[in-house]
């Protein structure tokens, strides 16, 4: 079996703190970039860094490679910065302003 290539990614993470008693339910969204092999690793590494936040990871929607996101994708000038800043970092895991919501309790 072939090794696959450790290449870019990107996707839609959603959070939430793991103290909820002293935060409530706030919940919040950010893109991440990251080098991964695959979504299992993707998901790996956004539970990486939301960990060292006291965060938790709820969902991740759209993730895939780089290459594949930019054919479809226009990005913003601060996705721009999270690639230049994770190209040069193989170790690097990149994620961009906190969306914040409140979640219902209905």
């Amino acid at each position: 079996m072939q090794k696959r290539q450790l290449e870019l990614w990107i996707g839609l993470v959603e959070f939430r703190p793991l103290d909820r008693e002293t935060y409530g339910d706030a919940g919040a969204f950010s893109y991440i970039v990251t080098w991964a092999r695959g979504a299992a690793e993707f998901r790996k590494k956004a539970d990486t860094i939301a960990a060292t936040m006291e965060l938790c990871v709820m969902s991740i929607e759209r993730e895939e490679p780089l290459a594949r996101w930019l054919e479809t994708q226009s990005p913003s000038e601060e996705i721009e910065d999270m690639i230049q800043r994770a190209e040069s970092n193989p170790n690097a895991i990149v994620y961009g302003t906190f969306h914040r919501y409140r979640v219902d309790q209905g």
